[in-house]
């Protein structure tokens, strides 16, 4: 088989399994196969595939095909221009993580404390931390996750990007693990699971069937891990300190309303590149409701 050949038969193999963007998909897998990038495939069609490479192209086709994530095929995801290891059991990094942490180091420019600290809940692979770390190295991170696969896998990343020992590891549900820690945090970031059980039938079947379902529903409306977060957050920050947080298509209001009944002001919101209100920034009323 030709690469030609095999790009053509893996896009109308994948379009009639119903995935989003078979070519695309198609052109992934030939170039994880031959570790090649696009402009080979199309400088080189005609380039034969051996027939062990030939047999693992179907295996993974085959895998594709069902809605196995590419991510996992491949063992890593880019993000903020760092490779980062995902496998099953770890949230894939997506695009639109990274206003996050754009928002975030911002914030961190205007008071940049010798001794910051910043939590990161539901840390997934770790690519908010550890890029965070990266960029910042005075900072001192807290990374949460409640699944230990992720945590380990974030450990890794950690050692992989040389920050490991910047930052700390807790297996916890939310900030529970921390809580001891009042005025302890300057930030505290999070890209929470925010789909509600309501909508799971619409969530993308890749998403549904192969990531936790721990980082992707949070209760029926999808509202429970921010309402946890407004309930927790609030004596762990320093005075001023922020809580950034990753909003769902359409969000933005319901979550400011949540805030507000919790004492929480908005302070920014910032939209992707898609234009969707993404990012979120929320600060906590003292007691005569100023900051």
């Amino acid at each position: 088989m030709r690469i030609k050949e095999a790009l053509e038969f893996a896009s109308t193999y994948l379009a009639e399994r119903g995935l989003r963007l078979p070519q695309q998909d198609a052109e992934a897998l030939v170039t994880m196969l031959l570790q090649k990038n696009r402009a080979f495939l199309y400088a080189h069609p005609e380039f034969e595939l051996s027939r062990t490479n030939e047999s693992v192209f179907h295996q993974w086709l085959n895998k594709r095909g069902e809605h196995y994530p590419i991510q996992y095929l491949r063992g890593k995801q880019e993000f903020y221009g760092l490779d980062f290891l995902v496998r099953p059991g770890v949230f894939i990094p997506r695009p639109e993580t990274e206003l996050l942490v754009d928002v975030s180091m911002a914030l961190l420019r205007q008071h940049p404390d010798i001794n910051s600290c910043v939590a990161d809940v539901g840390t997934g692979s770790g690519c908010i931390a550890i890029t965070l770390a990266r960029h910042n190295p005075n900072l001192t991170i807290t990374a949460i996750d409640i699944s230990p696969t992720a945590l380990e896998t974030a450990k890794q990343n950690a050692e992989t990007h040389s920050c490991l020992g910047r930052i700390e590891f807790h297996e916890s549900s939310m900030l529970t693990a921390v809580k001891e820690r009042a005025g302890g945090y300057r930030l505290i970031v999070s890209n929470p699971p925010y789909v509600g059980l309501q909508d799971k039938a619409e969530v993308e079947p890749s998403v549904r069937k192969y990531e936790p379902s721990k980082a992707v529903f949070s209760g029926q409306s999808g509202m429970e891990a921010y309402l946890q977060l407004f309930d927790q957050s609030g004596e762990l920050l320093k005075p001023g300190g922020w809580l950034v947080l990753e909003l769902g298509v359409n969000s933005l209001q319901p979550v400011i309303s949540l805030g507000k009944q919790k004492n929480w002001r908005l302070n920014q919101a910032h939209s992707d590149l898609a234009g969707i209100e993404r990012c979120a920034v929320f600060q906590r009323y003292s007691s005569d409701n100023t900051f």
